[in-house]
């Protein structure tokens, strides 16, 4: 580290998950983590390291005007988390180290090469306007608002293209949720861009190797009495959105033993997503489309398969036939529309080719919302036991989504795809022998 004509230096140490991190090119990463990953401490020595910087990666040059900020959802804690940090880390000046002069009441460590370390909290927006930023790390960002980030931090790094660390745990499916998946569907353009953007990163509390397994052990068992939405949140940083548990999971039985398919039907529903969407230079993965293979008959559905997955409309096309094909006198069903359009030439040239073809019913969304489509569709049957599921490897994504349902943040694509078998299902009425036997009241009427 170059601070004018003197040389100083700090051994840095980053377990194998931190050093992942820090090799990126990225300009923004986001990475999501459980409890006692290491993500602070991370944070802490990234701070160090960029406010040694005279000259950014894209070679601007760096001053004290332009900041270093950590930043945490209350300055409380952004003090009690980094003052510690960034003094046991960096050290002082005088005993070998890299802090020069610190204000404790305004929040700032100035380090050798003349510029500031910031630590700030989100709690009070307008103490982090009106400064030049180069670096800053967002930490709990899930615990911020969104707007801290989109109206003062990233218009403040846009001088010398500033870059940004956000590190946290998952709280529910919110801001952070929506950020961690466009990182993740981030596809950078090498024509356009000399950095990638984005990029997603995500550990579990397991990936610190310095923290014992016996210890983990006992976190778990200490908790055994919460959720295990609550331990798969904290400690495996899963996404857990706060749905409103309209479909209950529970209700969704798996079974291991296809049903008698000598009553029914086989329908087959698609729900296509979108096949490509830009942003600008960014390229971003679509929804995924969705295949629902559903056995439907008087006692129920069984839901035999669902295949799911970002394909391009030509290996969509061959899925969908491929599907029919596989099950004689199927019916299948796709919603009308420019989605159904763009598929539809390709799946007539593929039927040609396997001499097989099958008629395609337009399905509606009935100028219903989505919402109450699905669970116009699904709840009352679930709670009636009415839909069953094969086990398979969909499975588990299918019950996430169910659990999700109805948060707008969520992706509910195979349910959605479920929901459509409402519309291709026969209702069933009484037959004659169900029927009471007539008998005339009166033999003179006839009635």
């Amino acid at each position: 580290m170059d601070a004018g004509s003197s040389v100083h230096q700090k051994v840095v140490s980053f377990h194998p998950g931190q050093l992942a991190i820090y090799n990126s090119r990225a300009r923004f990463k986001v990475c999501a983590a459980g409890r006692r990953f290491g993500k602070s401490h991370y944070g802490a020595w990234t701070l160090g390291i960029e406010a040694m910087r005279t000259e950014s990666r894209l070679g601007h040059k760096l001053t004290q005007e332009h900041g270093v900020y950590y930043i945490a959802p209350t300055f409380s804690q952004a003090s009690r988390v980094m003052w510690p940090k960034l003094r046991e880390l960096l050290g002082y000046a005088g005993r070998g180290g890299l802090i020069v002069r610190e204000n404790v009441n305004d929040g700032w460590i100035e380090v050798v090469s003349g510029r500031r370390i910031y630590i700030k909290g989100a709690d009070n927006p307008d103490s982090l306007r009106g400064i030049a930023l180069s670096y800053v790390v967002l930490d709990e960002y899930a615990d911020m608002k969104d707007s801290v980030w989109s109206e003062i931090i990233e218009p403040a790094l846009m001088d010398v293209e500033g870059d940004a660390l956000f590190i946290g745990t998952p709280k529910g499916k919110n801001h952070f949720y929506k950020l961690f998946t466009d990182a993740a569907a981030y596809q950078s353009d090498p024509l356009t861009e000399d950095i990638p953007l984005y990029e997603a990163f995500h550990f579990t509390s397991r990936d610190n190797p310095y923290l014992k397994d016996k210890e983990l052990a006992r976190m778990m068992k200490a908790n055994a009495h919460r959720t295990q939405d609550i331990i798969r949140q904290e400690l495996e940083a899963s996404f857990i959105a706060a749905g409103a548990r309209i479909l209950k999971p529970a209700d969704f039985r798996i079974v291991d033993v296809a049903p008698d398919f000598s009553s029914g039907s086989i329908v087959i529903t698609v729900d296509l997503a979108g096949f490509k969407k830009e942003q600008g230079n960014r390229v971003l993965r679509t929804d995924d489309h969705v295949i629902c293979v559903t056995h439907v008959s008087p006692d129920g559905w069984c839901v035999l398969d669902m295949e799911h997955g970002k394909w391009d409309v030509r290996e969509t096309a061959l899925r969908i036939v491929r599907s029919a094909t596989r099950y004689p006198g199927c019916r299948l069903g796709i919603e009308k529309g420019a989605l159904a359009n763009a598929v539809g030439p390709y799946m007539e040239d593929y039927m040609r080719e396997f001499n097989r073809y099958i008629a395609i019913e337009p399905l509606s969304h009935g100028n219903t919302k989505k919402t109450d489509r699905i669970l116009w569709s699904l709840q009352g049957r679930a709670e009636r036991q009415k839909i069953i599921l094969m086990r398979g490897e969909w499975n588990e994504k299918l019950l996430e989504q169910l659990g999700d349902f109805p948060d707008p943040l969520c992706h509910d694509d195979m349910i959605d795809a479920l929901a459509y078998v409402d519309q291709m299902s026969q209702a069933v009425y009484l037959d004659d022998s169900d029927l009471p036997v007539w008998e005339a009241l009166d033999i003179d009427s006839g009635y």
